[in-house]
C-alpha cells in the first residue's frame, strides 16, 4: 500500500528532525507550520469527508476514517516526541538552575562564617545562572542562606 510507504517517511523524517535539530529556530517554525497545516486539513475534512474518502482510495486505504486515524497517529507520535524532548531539557535547566543556587547559598554562608563580606565572596564564583536564563540570580539579603535558622 502506498500509505505505508507514505507513513513511513513522515515518522522517519520527523524523527531525524528533532534528534538533530532540536534547538534550532529552523525546527521550532516547521513545527508551528505543521501544526498549522493539520489544522487546515482537519477542516477541509470536516467541510469535505467525500474529498478524504477520495483521497484515502487513491493512496490504497479502504476508508476515509481509516485514513484520518493514520494521520492521527503520526501526529501523536509527534506530540510525544516533542514532549519528551522539550521535558528533557526543562529537567537540564531546573538542574543546573538547582547547582546555580546551592553554589550561591553555599559561597554566601561561608563569607559569612568566615567575616568576608557576601559581595566579595559573590564575585568569586558564577552566579549568573544556568545557560538559557534570562535574568541572573538575585543576590541573598540578610539573614542566612537558604531562609534556614541558624
Amino acid at each position: 500500500m502506498i500509505i505505508q510507504a507514505i507513513l513511513l517517511v513522515i515518522a522517519a523524517g520527523f524523527l531525524l528532525l528533532f534528534i538533530r535539530h532540536w534547538y534550532s529556530v529552523q525546527t521550532r517554525a516547521l513545527k508551528r507550520l505543521a501544526f498549522l497545516v493539520f489544522i487546515a486539513l482537519m477542516v477541509v475534512a470536516i467541510l469535505r469527508p467525500n474529498w478524504v474518502n477520495s483521497l484515502a482510495h487513491k493512496v490504497g486505504v479502504g476508508r476515509g476514517t481509516d485514513l484520518v486515524l493514520y494521520a492521527l497517529t503520526v501526529a501523536f507520535v509527534f506530540v510525544s516526541v516533542n514532549t519528551y524532548f522539550r521535558l528533557k531539557t526543562q529537567e537540564a535547566r531546573f538542574t543546573e538552575l538547582a547547582r546555580v543556587i546551592a553554589v550561591r547559598d553555599a559561597t554566601t554562608l561561608n563569607a559569612q562564617r568566615l567575616g568576608r563580606p557576601v559581595r566579595e565572596a559573590a564575585a568569586m564564583t558564577d552566579v549568573s545562572g544556568p545557560p538559557g536564563l534570562a535574568t541572573p540570580l538575585p543576590p541573598l539579603t540578610g539573614g542566612s542562606a537558604g531562609g534556614a535558622a541558624r
